[in-house]
């Protein structure tokens, strides 16, 4: 009789043991997904930030902040040396040679 009790009694620990493992897995497991939805939301956050700054117009924005102008018709060089098109100089940039800052 002692031995089927000490049975059934190691048989309910363990069961015990196994069930808090298990819980707790599952809350490591649900902690996780609520993470991973977390950097989800923060890639497509930065994705789109990325997208705005790659934007043409915001390119050119930038690009005329920085003192560049839009090139010309530009001339190719084929690869038995000659020369195809007609080059455009690249207009003057706003405020002189050296830009906006140049005295």
């Amino acid at each position: 009789m002692l031995l089927v009790v000490l049975l059934l009694g190691s048989g309910l620990l363990a069961l015990l043991l196994l069930n808090a493992s298990v819980n707790q897995g599952s809350f490591e497991l649900r902690e996780l997904e609520k993470r991973a939805g977390e950097l989800a939301d923060e890639e497509q956050a930065l994705q789109q930030e990325l997208d705005s700054f790659s934007a043409p117009d915001a390119l050119a924005e930038r690009a005329r902040e920085l003192g560049m102008v839009p090139g010309g018709n530009p001339a190719f060089i084929l690869p038995d040396g000659t020369v195809r098109g007609m080059p455009d100089p690249a207009p003057a940039a706003p405020g002189g040679p050296g830009g906006e800052g140049a005295p």
